[in-house]
C-alpha cells in the first residue's frame, strides 16, 4: 500500500499514470524522470499532458499531499518537536490518502468497462 505522505510512493503513483494516455515520447520522458527521482518533473510533464478526468484528480491529490508530506517534513525536523501542530495535519492527511483510495478504486473501474 502506497504511503502518498512520502516521495517514494508518490512517485510511484505518479508513474502508473504511463498507461492513462501518454504519447509514447511522454512515457519515455516520464520513465527517465522515474528512474532520475524527479518528482517535480514528473508532476510538471503530467501536468501538461492530455490526460483522463481520474487521472487529473490523482494529480491534484499528489500535489496536495506533496505539500502536506514536505510540512511534515519541516516539523520533524524543529526541536522540541511541535507534536501538536503535527497532529493537527493529521485528518488533512487522513482525507487526502481517503479521496485518493476512492479515485484509485474508481479509477480502475473506469479502465475496466467494457
Amino acid at each position: 500500500m502506497l504511503d502518498i505522505r512520502y516521495r517514494i510512493d508518490r512517485m510511484k503513483a505518479l508513474h502508473t499514470l504511463v498507461e492513462s494516455g501518454l504519447t509514447e515520447n511522454q512515457a519515455q520522458q516520464l520513465e527517465a524522470l522515474y528512474q532520475a527521482r524527479d518528482e517535480d518533473g514528473m508532476l510538471a510533464l503530467l501536468e501538461e499532458a492530455t490526460l483522463s478526468a481520474p487521472a487529473q484528480q490523482k494529480i491534484e491529490i499528489l500535489k496536495q499531499a506533496k505539500l502536506l508530506g514536505e510540512r511534515l517534513t519541516q516539523l520533524s525536523r524543529v526541536i522540541p518537536l511541535p507534536h501538536e501542530r503535527i497532529q493537527e495535519l493529521y485528518p488533512q492527511i487522513r482525507e487526502i490518502k481517503r479521496a485518493y483510495e476512492r479515485l484509485t478504486t474508481e479509477a480502475d473501474r473506469y479502465t475496466t468497462r467494457v
